[in-house]
C-alpha cells in the first residue's frame, strides 16, 4: 500500500490561514476586555466640564467594567492636541475620548488645518450629556439684566473683552455667534481651559464670557459670578429665573455643549458595544444622574450609530456659522 504524499500549500493558503486567525483576535479581545486600566482622555484642565463629567461617570463605569478609568488631560490648541492623540492611539478599547463639541463640530470650520478627521478618525461610543451654556459677568458688574448689558456692549465697540476656555471651544464660537446675531463687537480673550477664564472673570480682568453651566454653576451659587441669560431655548430648571438670549432680545439665538465617550477608528463593535452598555448603565444611575443634573447637563444617552450621526448633524449646523463670522484660526 503506497502511502499518499501530501500536497505542499497553496499560493494563498498562509495569508488565508493567517486571516482567518486575526478575525479572531478582535473577538477575543472583547471577551475579556478589559484587561487592565482605560485611560480616558480630556482636552481641558481640571476643573472644567469635560473633567467634571469624566469624575462623575468614572467610577460608576469602572465598577461595571471591572477595571480603573484614568482620566488624563491632554491639553492645548483647543482641544486639538488631546483630539488627535487619541485620534492616532490603538483601537483596543484602552484609550478613550470624552470629548465637548467644539474640537468635533466647531475646529473643523475654524482651524485651517487640522491633523485629524472628527467624522473618520473616531468611532463614537455614546453621547453623555447636553448642557446649555450661559451669559455671565462678576458680582461687581453693574449689569442686571441681559438686555441692558448687551445695549452696553452694543454701545461701545471693541472696548470691553470676553473668555474663552480656548479658541474653537463652543464658549468662544457660541460668543462669536451672539456677537454677529447681536451686533456687537468685543474683543476676545482665549484661555487655556475654563478654570483660568473663570478666575480672570471673577477677578475683572474680562468683562463676560459665555460658558458652560457645568463649569459655571459653582461660581454662580457662590455669587461670585451672576448669570445674565441661557443659550437654550428654552430657560434652564436650574436657572428658572434667568431669560433665554432670545428673550433678551436676540431672535434666533441657540448654542448648547455636549459631551460624548469615542474611541479610535477601528476599534472592534464588541468592544465599543461594551463600553456603551457601561456608560448607559452608569448614566441609568440615579445617583449618576443626579449629580449630571447638579452639574446643569441633562443625561444623554442611545447607540453608537445615534451619536455618530448626531456628530454629522453638529459638524454640518456649526459650518455656515462659522463661515459666516469670519472667524479663522491658522
Amino acid at each position: 500500500m503506497k502511502t499518499r504524499k501530501h500536497s505542499k500549500p497553496g499560493r494563498f493558503a498562509g495569508p488565508l490561514i493567517a486571516a482567518a486567525l486575526a478575525g479572531t483576535v478582535p473577538a477575543a479581545m472583547a471577551q475579556t476586555y478589559p484587561v487592565k486600566p482605560i485611560t480616558v482622555v480630556i482636552q481641558y484642565p481640571v476643573g472644567g466640564p469635560s473633567d467634571l463629567l469624566a469624575r462623575v461617570i468614572a467610577p460608576r463605569m469602572q465598577a461595571i467594567l471591572g477595571q480603573p478609568l484614568i482620566i488624563e488631560a491632554r491639553v492645548g490648541a483647543g482641544g486639538n492636541i488631546g483630539t488627535d492623540m487619541v485620534a492616532k492611539a490603538r483601537p483596543d478599547g484602552y484609550t478613550l475620548l470624552l470629548s465637548s463639541s467644539g474640537p468635533l463640530a466647531i475646529s473643523p470650520w475654524l482651524y485651517a488645518k487640522l491633523p485629524y478627521s472628527p467624522l473618520k478618525d473616531f468611532t463614537p461610543v455614546v453621547q453623555i450629556a447636553a448642557v446649555p451654556l450661559v451669559l455671565e459677568v462678576n458680582d461687581a458688574n453693574p449689569a442686571r439684566n441681559a438686555a441692558a448689558f448687551l445695549k452696553t456692549l452694543k454701545a461701545s465697540p471693541g472696548k470691553y473683552s470676553f473668555g474663552s476656555s480656548g479658541n474653537g471651544t463652543p464658549q468662544h464660537l457660541s460668543s462669536v455667534l451672539l456677537g454677529s446675531l447681536a451686533g456687537i463687537t468685543a474683543t476676545h480673550v482665549p484661555y487655556k481651559g475654563q478654570a483660568p477664564m473663570a478666575n480672570d472673570l471673577m477677578g475683572g480682568q474680562i468683562d463676560f464670557a459665555i460658558d458652560s453651566m457645568v463649569s459655571a454653576m459653582p461660581n454662580l451659587a457662590t455669587g461670585r459670578l451672576r448669570a445674565l441669560a441661557v443659550t437654550g431655548r428654552q430657560r434652564s430648571p436650574l436657572l428658572p429665573e434667568v431669560p433665554t438670549l432670545e428673550e433678551a432680545g436676540v431672535p434666533g439665538y441657540e448654542a448648547l455643549a455636549w459631551y460624548g465617550l469615542l474611541a479610535p477608528a477601528g476599534t472592534p463593535r464588541a468592544i465599543v458595544d461594551k463600553l456603551n452598555e457601561a456608560a448607559r448603565k452608569a448614566l441609568d444611575t440615579p445617583a449618576v444622574r443626579e449629580q449630571v443634573a447638579k452639574l446643569g447637563s441633562t443625561p444623554v444617552h442611545g447607540t453608537p450609530e445615534q451619536f455618530g450621526a448626531f456628530i454629522k448633524t453638529e459638524h454640518d449646523k456649526w459650518g455656515p456659522i462659522v463661515k459666516s463670522t469670519g472667524a479663522i484660526v491658522d
